[in-house]
């Protein structure tokens, strides 16, 4: 193991122009695993990390392998190390540097399905999704259907007592019914044309290694450094696996993450050997002042002493605003008005409103019944809407730029790769669809410039049925597009572009509000999608899923209690609120109904660093 001394901290310091404290310099000399808080510089500490072992590597045939939940935590890590001469050597091999999931089809599910004659040419559920229904027969579309199944999403291979089963949706055991094996065939052609789901892959993975037991010692062999970054996040079953591959004593093994940001969705279940376990601890934060810190912390699960070295303005605006069904739409102008004195002129980081739970519900609370345009679906962040316009619609919203154009590129990717087209480059090469290959492929066929303009058209003018069908023509003939009878619904006109953003009017997702001549601009998003960002300031929306999420903590918030709750439904709010409590740099305000707030402190203006604004009252 490659030792990590003062003197090469110092060093790195000054190539980073940065200076770490005690704690993260330990971190960094050891591999004991961290909980990083909000904030904390976690990536640049990463980075440091890897940019000293990089300069001492001298091994030629293994390597240093960093895992990532996601693509952006990837690329934070990489743009980093390739600032460097040293950092680039990490980005080749014979070292890795990519999400659990690449990690996992390149090293074992990959290998496993070419053991058995399997070509792989994309792992992605959507496709798998929508190229298995389009070509299941009538009968079982029917029958799924009448079973309130609408999706393809379960028809996936399982890793069960060493075996591979495959799961069919609809059914709970091996059946003779035509639908059964109407299924069963589906499957077994989208695996021989190359289609995988992205979960299924670990089932391989699984399989190869029970098959191979050498596996393992290879992989430790050729890694014999790992780092894992965004723990929280992992999954049990990707936490198993990692673990059942590297926690061995030839491999120095350091996870980064925070447990106390560990939010999932839908049934996923969370690992066990790191958000369940004591870890070394950075509390302090480098994102927001000492005020923000004093509230975010009373939300922290593990009960971390969150602090920050900037001090808190004089006075603070941090608001609890109490509401009701006939005052709630009217807290984004309050909202507002206080953003406008807390957040300095020039700030470049957004405004931005969160709330847990994003879909409409007629007999539940959610971000819709503050705003009742929201659309859960129209967040940039994940960003996959029902139909292509909707991405021209979108970067007409963005005003063009540099995401608008990604978007649409992202738009483009979706119709390559749902209707199996393929590019061929100049080199004689063939490539599936990606915003990298269709950039390539633009710039050698010529056409990047006709291409660009006849975006630019779409979003900067009003979009016809006949102007868009010509577009969509003319598109798919610049990227050698053709096969489009499996994209015909999601290529379809669909007028009444959304919303562009006029002072003192609401879009789908956005609020402007215009105080004294200064244009507010807020955007609306769902906690999960906030994930990992920073805000200037950020407006909390009390939002229900069985229960009132802040009502059901209100007493931790008010820091009237201080003891770990113990209740599933509790742990899981406090993990979200912590998430969206510890976004902002320079304003924290909270919406919730007053019904929910402690009636001995209603009418007080404020309490517990909190200021208190009854909107109820006329």
């Amino acid at each position: 193991m490659i030792e990590i001394n003062d003197t090469d901290i110092t060093m790195i310091e000054r190539d980073l122009g940065v200076k770490f404290d005690a704690t993260r310099k330990q971190i960094i000399k050891t591999f004991n695993d961290v909980q990083a808080c909000p904030g904390s510089g976690k990536t640049t500490m990463v980075a440091a990390k890897l940019l000293i072992i990089a300069k001492k590597w001298k091994q030629t045939h293994q390597g240093v392998c960093v895992l990532t939940h996601t693509n952006v935590a990837k690329g934070e890590i990489t743009d980093l190390l390739k600032r460097s001469i040293d950092g680039q050597k990490l980005l080749s091999y014979p070292h890795f540097i990519g999400t659990i999931q690449e990690f996992v089809n390149k090293f074992l599910a990959i290998p496993y399905l070419r053991s058995m004659d399997y070509t792989v040419n994309q792992v992605d559920d959507e496709i798998c999704c929508t190229k298995g229904w389009h070509i299941l027969s009538r009968g079982t579309r029917s029958y799924l259907e009448r079973n309130h199944i609408s999706s393809l999403q379960d028809l996936q291979y399982q890793f069960i007592d060493g075996e591979l089963i495959l799961s069919v949706p609809g059914f709970k055991r091996t059946s003779t019914s035509p639908s059964y094996q109407n299924l069963e065939s589906v499957k077994h052609s989208l695996i021989s044309n190359g289609y995988f789901y992205y979960h299924e892959m670990y089932a391989f993975a699984r399989k190869y290694i029970l098959n191979n037991s050498s596996i393992k010692g290879s992989l430790q062999s050729r890694f014999p450094v790992i780092f894992v970054d965004e723990m929280q996040d992992t999954q049990r079953f990707q936490d198993e696996l990692l673990n059942d591959i590297f926690q061995h004593d030839s491999v120095s093994f350091q996870r980064f993450g925070d447990p106390d940001q560990a939010i999932y969705s839908g049934g996923e279940e969370g690992n066990q050997t790191y958000n369940q376990v004591t870890l070394e601890k950075v509390e302090d934060s480098h994102r927001f002042n000492h005020s923000v810190a004093l509230l975010a912390k009373n939300l922290s699960y593990n009960r971390i002493n969150l602090n920050s070295d900037t001090a808190a303005p004089e006075q603070t605006l941090h608001t609890i605003f109490l509401v009701d069904e006939n005052s709630r739409s009217n807290v984004f102008d309050r909202f507002a008005e206080l953003c406008s004195q807390a957040i300095p002129e020039g700030c470049k980081r957004p405004i931005k409103t969160v709330g847990a739970v994003g879909v409409r519900k007629d007999d539940g609370l959610t971000i819709c019944n503050y705003l009742d345009s929201f659309d859960k679906s129209n967040s940039t962040n994940a960003f996959k809407p029902s139909k292509l316009i909707h991405y021209f619609y979108e970067g007409s919203r963005l005003k063009g730029g540099h995401q608008a154009y990604r978007l649409i590129l992202d738009g483009m990717v979706r119709c390559g790769r749902i209707s199996n087209s393929k590019l061929s480059h100049q080199d004689g090469t063939q490539s599936g669809y990606s915003t990298t290959y269709i950039r390539k492929y633009l710039r050698e066929s010529g056409l990047i410039i006709d291409f660009n303009i006849l975006i630019k058209s779409l979003i900067e003018n009003e979009i016809i049925e006949d102007t868009w069908n010509q577009s969509v023509t003319t598109l798919f003939n610049y990227l050698n597009l053709h096969n489009v009878t499996q994209i015909q619904e999601f290529i379809s006109f669909e007028g009444n572009r959304p919303f562009a953003g006029t002072v003192n009017n609401v879009s789908a997702n956005k609020v402007y509000t215009d105080v004294a001549g200064r244009i507010i601009e807020n955007e609306v998003a769902t906690i999960h999608a906030v994930k990992g960002e920073t805000h200037a300031a950020t407006l909390v929306l009390e939002t229900k899923f069985r229960s009132n999420d802040l009502k059901l903590l209100i007493d931790y918030i008010l820091t009237e209690n201080i003891t770990k709750p113990t209740a599933a439904t509790k742990i899981k709010f406090m993990k979200q609120l912590y998430v969206a409590f510890s976004r902002p740099e320079h304003l924290l305000c909270l919406a919730m109904d007053k019904s929910g707030f402690p009636p001995e402190h209603v009418g007080k203006q404020e309490y517990a660093g909190w200021k208190i604004c009854d909107l109820t009252m006329p």
